[in-house]
């Protein structure tokens, strides 16, 4: 398969597939977190007002935590899901539940050791270009971050390629992080070539959908715009939520179907040669 014919397999997936919306919305949109911590010190007052923070901050833990199992529960739902609709078949959304439940956890593993290898090249390579600023000045900076980019950009690449790979492994193939990574640096090997035209894939997808939902969603915001002097912003506001809501749903959700479908359709054809 060419790139074209997986932009057009991964939309016709999210348009036929509706059961896989929800999934593909969460993937599409991505997951946040944030924290912060707190300190007090001693006395009856400030234990008092220490007591609502530590709950607001268990209650924040909680929604990450949250976030973070939904997000990775997803995932693994729509690698199945889309596996499944290349073979014609489908997945509803209680089974998908129970699809991505199972991996989940070893979708979290793969992303946290995507996330510390990034984090861990990204400071090593960056010693030299630090080492040469300080030693040398900013002549120095330039002549050292050339070949620093030149070697991270290739390197930090095929990492993102390979936690990829490792995902999709692990759920079709029902691998443990390490085996499931293992696998895809074999399977990387000989492929790279085509593991960039499934990365152009997954872009150039992305780049169509969002096109399209600019040409279609740009006309009702500017009827909207005028519509707010004739009945009044607080109705304008009620139909923009009516109509953008729903519209933005399905825009992500086909955003994260085309991203997630171009790397498991590349996979599989590949493996079912």
């Amino acid at each position: 398969m060419g790139i074209v014919d997986i932009v057009k397999q991964g939309l016709t997936i999210a348009r036929t597939h509706r059961s896989l919306w929800l999934f593909a919305f969460v993937v599409g949109l991505g997951a946040g977190s944030g924290g912060g911590t707190g300190r007090g010190g001693g006395g009856a007052g400030q234990a008092a007002a220490g007591a609502p923070l530590a709950v607001v901050a268990l209650l924040a833990l909680a929604a990450i935590v949250a976030v973070i199992v939904i997000r990775f529960v997803s995932e693994g739902a729509l690698i199945e899901g889309v596996s499944r609709a290349r073979r014609n078949g489908s997945l509803a959304l209680r089974e998908g539940l129970r699809v991505g439940w199972a991996h989940w956890g070893v979708l979290f593993r793969i992303a946290a050791l995507y996330v510390g290898a990034t984090i861990a090249s990204v400071a090593l390579l960056a010693v030299p270009c630090v080492a040469a600023s300080q030693l040398f000045g900013r002549a120095a900076l330039v002549a050292v971050a050339v070949p620093t980019v030149a070697v991270a950009a290739p390197w930090l690449i095929t990492l993102y390629m390979l936690q990829a790979l490792a995902s999709r492994i692990a759920v079709l193939e029902n691998r443990h992080a390490l085996d499931a990574l293992r696998k895809a640096r074999l399977f990387l090997h000989g492929r790279l070539l085509h593991a960039l035209k499934l990365m152009a894939a997954a872009f150039l997808g992305t780049l169509l959908v969002v096109l399209v939902g600019i040409v279609v969603l740009a006309p009702l915001v500017l009827l909207l715009v005028g519509a707010a002097k004739l009945i009044g912003p607080a109705l304008t506001l009620a139909l923009g939520l009516l109509t953008l809501l729903p519209a933005a749903f399905v825009l992500v959700a086909f955003v994260g179907t085309v991203q997630s479908a171009s790397w498991t359709l590349g996979y599989l054809e590949q493996t079912e040669r």
